[in-house]
C-alpha cells in the first residue's frame, strides 16, 4: 500500500511540476524566432502576402518571424509539417480555402484540416470572378445562361484544373441554373487565362487580381462576381447572389493555424498580435494588391470557417466524384 502510495504522489509530483514548467514556458513565449510555413512557393500571392504579415508579427511580438515555402500540390507537403510540428507556439502554418477543398479531393490527405489545428485567426478573403472574353457575344450573365440551354456543351469553360476554385464554382453553376458546359482543365491559372485571351476558350472564373488588368483593358467583361457585396473595382456587375444564386457566393481565404495542442494563451496571443498587423497600412495594401479583403477574426471564427468550408466542398467534390491523386 505504501509503495502504491509513493507511486500517486510522485505521479502527482510529476503532474504538477510538468504544469508548472507549462505555465512558465507560456509566460517566456515566444523566447526564441517564430516559423511560418507557407505550403506555395517563393515569390507567389500566398508568399507575398505572408511576408510582410511575418515583418509585422516580429516587431508586435519582439522575436523574428520566419518564412518557410514548403510548396507541393493540394498544399498537403507543408501543411502536413505544420500540422506535426511541436505545439509550442513556434510553428504556425498558413492555412486556406485550398485546404478545405483538398482534404476531399486527395485520397489519404495525412492532417485533419479541421482537428489536427489550433486555428488562430484568418488574413483576408477575395471573390471570384465569372468572365468571358469580350468577342464572345455574352453580354450578360442570362445571356451565358440562355445560350448554355439552346446549346448544351457547346460552351467551353477553362480552370486551373480539377478541383479548383474556379472548376467547382462553375460545377455548382451549372447546378444552380440548370445548364450543361464543358470543362477544359489546364495546369495552373496562368495558362488558363492565356487560352481565354486568345480564344481557345470563352469562359473562366478567376481571382479578380487575375482579372482586372484584362477587363480594364476591355479584352474581358465581367458577368458576375462571387462576393457577398458589388465589388469597387466593378460596381455595375451583380453578385451572384443578386442573380439569384446565392449558393454561388464564395470567397477564397487565408489565414494561419497552429499545430493541435498549442496552449490557448498563445494561441490568443498570436490572434491580437494578427489582429494587430491587419490595421498596417503596408499590409493592407499588399492584400489589396493580392485582390484580397482583409478580415480580422477570433480563432473560433476561424475555426467555424474551416469547418464550414471542409463540409462544403467535401459534399461537392463526393457528388462529382473528383480525385485529384
Amino acid at each position: 500500500m505504501r509503495s502504491i502510495t509513493r507511486r500517486l504522489a510522485a505521479a502527482a509530483l510529476a503532474c504538477l511540476a510538468a504544469t508548472a514548467f507549462s505555465a512558465h514556458a507560456q509566460g517566456d513565449w515566444p523566447a526564441r524566432p517564430i516559423r511560418i510555413i507557407v505550403p506555395a512557393p517563393a515569390g507567389g500571392p500566398f508568399d507575398r502576402t505572408i511576408r510582410p504579415l511575418a515583418q509585422h508579427l516580429s516587431q508586435t511580438l519582439k522575436q523574428p518571424v520566419v518564412v518557410d515555402n514548403r510548396p507541393s500540390a493540394g498544399n498537403i507537403v507543408g501543411t502536413q509539417a505544420g500540422a506535426t510540428a511541436a505545439p509550442d507556439g513556434y510553428t504556425l502554418t498558413m492555412t486556406g480555402m485550398l485546404n478545405t477543398i483538398a482534404q476531399g479531393l486527395y485520397d489519404n490527405v495525412p492532417f485533419d484540416i479541421v482537428k489536427d489545428f489550433e486555428h488562430v485567426g484568418a488574413i483576408g478573403e477575395g471573390p471570384q470572378w465569372l468572365v468571358v472574353r469580350s468577342d464572345a457575344g455574352i453580354a450578360t450573365f442570362q445571356d451565358l445562361v440562355q445560350q448554355a440551354k439552346r446549346e448544351p456543351g457547346k460552351i467551353n469553360y477553362a480552370s486551373s484544373g480539377a478541383g479548383s476554385t474556379g472548376h467547382l464554382v462553375m460545377e455548382q453553376l451549372q447546378r444552380a441554373a440548370g445548364v450543361q458546359l464543358t470543362h477544359v482543365p489546364y495546369k495552373g491559372g496562368a495558362p488558363a487565362l492565356q487560352d481565354v485571351l486568345a480564344g481557345v476558350v470563352s469562359v473562366i472564373v478567376i481571382p479578380s487580381n487575375a482579372a482586372l488588368a484584362p477587363v480594364q483593358a476591355g479584352k474581358l467583361k465581367v458577368l458576375a462576381v462571387s462576393s457577398g457585396k458589388r465589388s469597387a473595382n466593378a460596381p455595375q456587375v451583380p453578385t451572384f447572389a443578386e442573380l439569384g444564386y446565392p449558393q454561388l457566393t464564395v470567397s477564397s481565404w487565408i489565414g494561419l493555424s497552429a499545430p493541435k495542442g498549442t496552449p490557448a494563451p498563445i494561441v490568443q496571443k498570436l490572434n491580437t498580435a494578427l489582429k494587430t498587423a491587419m490595421s498596417d497600412a503596408a499590409l493592407l495594401k499588399q492584400l489589396e494588391f493580392e485582390g484580397l479583403v482583409p478580415l480580422s477574426t477570433t480563432p473560433e471564427q476561424y475555426a467555424r470557417m474551416v469547418r464550414s468550408d471542409t463540409e462544403r466542398w467535401g459534399q461537392l467534390v463526393r457528388s462529382l466524384n473528383l480525385k485529384a491523386n
